[in-house]
């Protein structure tokens, strides 16, 4: 596999690497480990769930109450 990522990214990558005493791979391996699984994403037919704000009661809005030029 081959993975386009910025120089900089890079460098950060094998700098924690060496910092451990692992390779680039074995680093990245460890992650992925520490992390559990990574996010599913929608290809198993559900909507992810997104937060609610509860914010009180409010009357539909209208034209007027956004823009400037709404008579």
């Amino acid at each position: 596999m081959h993975l386009e990522i910025s120089p900089t990214t890079e460098a950060r990558l094998v700098s924690k690497a060496q910092e451990q005493g692992l390779s680039v791979d074995a680093f990245i391996e460890r992650l992925l480990n520490d992390t559990g699984d990574l996010p599913s994403s929608t290809a198993n037919g559900n909507a992810p769930v997104l937060p609610v704000w509860h914010l009180g009661i409010r009357g539909s809005l209208q034209r007027r109450d956004i823009y400037d030029d709404a008579g």
